[in-house]
């Protein structure tokens, strides 16, 4: 297994501001943005339950973690998670469907120490960060297309 860090956003990139917000509104604030997509897009079928079959999650860290090489990270706050395609407990997103994905992720070293992580599909290197050392941050952004079934860490 490939050692990655970061957040994934598929199909769609939201910024979330965390504050001292209730997961319920969190979870609001993605909903309404999700919805206002699926209308913005102007298909044919505007009907906005649609948005649930997107597959997307959002996930992060709750605190600072040392992280083992080629250890993958498994997100402990997990924001959103249309279909249950990412599992928390592996760290590992599974494409439901063909298609393309948008995947961003951000991530900061801590003082005094350097990280260097890859998003993978399929235990493959795709893009790699290298924020530096010492609460320094790095963020990647890529499109790929998946096919039914890749594993995304």
């Amino acid at each position: 297994m490939m050692f990655t860090f970061g957040l994934a956003f598929f199909q769609l990139m939201v910024y979330m501001a965390t504050a001292d917000c209730s997961p319920k509104l969190d979870n609001a604030v993605v909903e309404d943005l999700l919805t206002m997509l699926v209308k913005f897009k102007g298909s044919d079928n505007r009907n906005t339950s649609k948005w649930r079959d997107i597959p997307a999650f959002t996930a992060s860290l709750s605190d600072v973690k040392n992280i083992d090489a080629k250890e993958i990270v498994k997100f402990d706050k997990v924001w959103t998670n249309n279909g249950n395609h990412y599992d928390p407990y592996t760290g590992i997103f599974i494409a439901p469907r063909e298609g393309l994905y948008h995947v961003s992720t951000t991530l900061m070293s801590v003082s005094g120490k350097t990280l260097y992580a890859h998003i993978c599909l399929n235990e493959s290197r795709t893009v790699g960060l290298f924020p530096g050392t010492g609460y320094s941050e790095a963020t990647a952004n890529i499109v790929l297309h998946l096919k039914k079934g890749t594993k995304l860490q």
